[in-house]
């Protein structure tokens, strides 16, 4: 009888696709199989900030500098993954980490893009932003990394000391004006010559990474990769 009752509202009330709204069927979760199938790992990419199909001139790499010494992002920023990750940002939806997650160790598999990772830490969100939504997004997805590439997470590495609020509407360089001494990193831990693997959700610019990639640097880190799930 336990197990009727959800079955039951299930069937008259099949779960959704939280991209195209269609009914879930055969053990789908979260996506259907038409959405599920346009997620497609980026595989051409610029070896050090990953921009894709950048050939043999990165833009973005020939405008600016980048502290960190390879990024890599799993997915374009298609509406499936934005709606995977807005879920998983704003409305509570923490399963989503957990739904990435195959998908994770599927692209460390098959792309095997670091080497030497020392430890893995997420981008920190600010407290008064935290308290808000009850979580950071980017440690689950840390933790979820860290089920298929086992290293440590450590989740307090580096703080948020200035609140920043949203870069959405931010070109380049308000970005990096925006999140110019907004971090510190936690005296407790020393890390000199240890390799850090940053997780993040989506790569636009970059300017929050290599913020924090260049103040990890200032404090003797040896190498740096960044990993997201999307590229924007």
């Amino acid at each position: 009888m336990k197990n009727f009752l959800p079955a039951l509202i299930n069937l008259i009330f099949p779960p959704l696709c939280i991209n195209c709204n269609t009914p879930l069927i055969g053990g789908d979760k979260l996506l259907c199989s038409a959405c599920r199938a346009q997620l497609n790992f980026i595989k051409d990419f610029c070896p050090v900030c990953g921009s894709p199909d950048s050939g043999n001139s990165c833009q973005l790499c020939s405008t600016g500098r980048f502290y960190f010494d390879g990024a890599r992002s799993l997915f374009p920023y298609s509406m499936v993954v934005q709606n995977l990750l807005h879920n998983l940002k704003y409305n509570d939806f923490t399963g989503c980490a957990r739904y990435l997650s195959k998908f994770i160790g599927n692209y460390l598999n098959e792309i095997e893009p670091f080497e030497d990772v020392d430890i893995i830490t997420p981008v920190p969100l600010h407290k008064v932003k935290q308290r808000a939504r009850g979580y950071n997004q980017s440690l689950l997805l840390a933790c979820e990394v860290a089920r298929w590439l086992p290293r440590p997470v450590i989740k307090d590495l580096i703080k948020r000391t200035r609140f920043t609020g949203t870069q959405t509407r931010l070109n380049r360089s308000e970005r990096q004006q925006n999140v110019r001494n907004a971090f510190s990193l936690n005296p407790k831990y020393s890390l000199e010559q240890k390799n850090i693997l940053l997780i993040d959700d989506v790569f636009t610019t970059g300017a929050t990474v290599n913020s924090i990639s260049n103040l990890l640097k200032d404090n003797g880190i040896n190498r740096i990769y960044v990993l997201t799930i999307a590229r924007a």
